[in-house]
């Protein structure tokens, strides 16, 4: 994990604004040693790590986001975020008429990542240089304990300076009432994680989320929330409809202590010390293990039909160990993937935790941890790079997806991620963080 900093060194300028005036100065972020600020000043020729700015706008951007910023994660690979996400997660959002970094803020339940895109802004005094190889993950509690203080320090500059009522201040003392309150939070995580700001979701849409609640259990509705929006009543069908009936292995409740790294650094380890309890030897995992694993039979998997357009599957604990299993892959080796998913899950999960299991196509660190672990149980990275044996041409990845019984991009993005593979470019950023003038109206004052 990445250390966060602010760096703040007052330096008053001479607007008319006193909150400007008084809450200016050289600002920088740091990522561990790398500076996200680190810019090309036009006019003097200079390399800084610090800009020239009011703080206040931006101290306010992170309060005013504070809550969609730390739970609302980042939508599904495919749909492109809202404007309203966008104005939430960019910090360009805090405008103000400054030129600043272009930084993304994404949460997923754990950590915070910071994605950056290199700003080249012709006419204006600041070029930014400092872009992350790889989106950088901050502890969430890291990151809260930081904007925290920062936010606290420029409320205490403006206290100095004799400027006690002021929006800033007023919006933090809600938003820290509303920390410490446990109920409060909770109904503020919710509409975050649904994509509400603050007291803007519908009651009754906040009322059916918590009614829902009782029954999915909270973290498995922190994962719903995000899939299903404003039409968090379709939870209800899920609650209703009957899957399949398995009582998963006993082996899958004996927990193992591997709660260190990142989430897929998590799954991976799951995967490896699963495959150890069990003996499995075997590269390719056969499709009734799977089963077994999860106590149901090869017979009641070939008689399920998943519903149409179902958002996430879904797996539900009944009576006496057993559970109620939603599927909604159709395709063999999506489906192969989803019952590992689900296996790495039960792992993995908390004992102290009550509730649904949940699998989608975010990118939480619990969906990441699924999809870490059933790539790896399905095809562990040693024996596919024995297979491959050095060759990575599209046809040795074909043979390696028959043989292992997995999709092609598993085959692709297994040897990325450890590093056997370049990266493509492409990949490092979830979407462009500029598109034009018209769909992010919000940056046109920067620089004005």
């Amino acid at each position: 994990m990445s250390e966060l900093n602010y760096s703040i060194d007052w330096l008053a300028s001479g607007s008319s604004d006193p909150i400007v005036r008084d809450t200016s100065a050289q600002f920088a972020i740091y990522l561990s040693s790398m500076c996200l600020t680190r810019n090309v000043d036009i006019w003097s020729k200079t390399l800084r790590d610090s800009i020239y700015v009011s703080v206040y706008p931006l101290a306010l951007w992170l309060a005013g986001s504070w809550w969609r910023l730390n739970y609302e994660p980042l939508p599904a690979t495919g749909i492109r975020p809202s404007l309203s996400w966008r104005m939430a997660h960019e910090l360009g959002a805090a405008n103000h008429g400054y030129v600043w970094p272009r930084i993304l803020f994404v949460p997923d339940g754990e950590s915070m990542s910071l994605w950056s895109e290199p700003v080249s802004t012709p006419g204006q005094s600041v070029n930014y240089t400092s872009v992350p190889d790889m989106p950088r993950p901050v502890a969430l509690e890291e990151f809260q304990y930081k904007t925290d203080a920062f936010i606290d320090e420029v409320i205490s500059r403006l206290y100095a300076t004799g400027q006690t009522q002021t929006d800033l201040n007023s919006l933090w003392t809600l938003i820290k009432e509303d920390r410490a309150n446990p109920e409060c939070a909770r109904i503020r995580q919710l509409e975050a994680q649904m994509g509400f700001d603050p007291e803007e979701c519908p009651p009754s849409i906040i009322e059916e989320a918590l009614r829902l609640q009782q029954s999915t259990g909270q973290a498995a509705m922190s994962e719903l929330a995000p899939v299903f929006g404003e039409n968090v009543r379709k939870i209800r069908s899920l609650d209703e409809v009957s899957g399949l009936r398995g009582r998963p292995s006993e082996c899958l409740y004996e927990k193992v202590t591997f709660w260190h790294g990142q989430p897929w650094e998590q799954g991976m380890a799951a995967a490896k010390q699963l495959s150890k309890d069990i003996g499995l030897s075997q590269d390719c995992v056969p499709d009734k293990i799977l089963l077994d694993l999860l106590g149901i039979t090869e017979s009641q998997m070939s008689g399920w039909s998943p519903s149409e357009n179902i958002p996430a599957a879904v797996v539900k604990p009944v009576l006496s160990g057993s559970w109620d299993m939603i599927f909604r892959k159709r395709h063999p080796l999506s489906r192969r993937f989803e019952w590992a998913r689900f296996l790495g899950d039960l792992l993995s999960r908390p004992t102290s935790e009550e509730g649904w299991l949940v699998s989608s196509d975010l990118t939480t660190a619990r969906q990441k941890r699924q999809r870490s672990f059933a790539a790896e149980f399905l095809c562990p990275i040693d024996a596919l790079l024995a297979f491959l044996d050095g060759d990575y041409s599209e046809s040795a990845q074909e043979s390696a997806a028959e043989h292992f019984q997995v999709s092609e991009k598993t085959i692709e993005t297994l040897p990325m991620n450890h590093g056997y593979t370049d990266r493509r470019v492409e990949t490092q950023l979830p979407y462009r963080l500029v598109t034009n003038e018209r769909t992010m109206k919000y940056q046109g004052a920067e620089g004005a």
